[in-house]
């Protein structure tokens, strides 16, 4: 009997460092996942703003 509590104690150590591993990962992921999103929006963003600012220097130069 205490080498099968050894044994269990062991299996679910490990299955618990995997689990924990596991959550660590995928944590991880979103947290880079969302970074790169926060970066993509404000290119477009900033992007956008320059082709909307770009078109009324254009036009304000060419009306004068």
């Amino acid at each position: 009997m205490r080498r099968f509590s050894q044994s269990a104690l062991v299996i679910f150590t490990m299955a618990m460092m995997n689990s924990c591993q596991v959550a660590e990962v995928v944590f991880h992921t979103g947290a880079w996942s969302g970074v790169i999103a926060v970066i993509l929006i404000s290119v477009a963003v900033i992007w956008i703003m320059a082709r909307i600012m770009g078109r009324r220097r254009k036009d304000d130069w060419t009306k004068r």
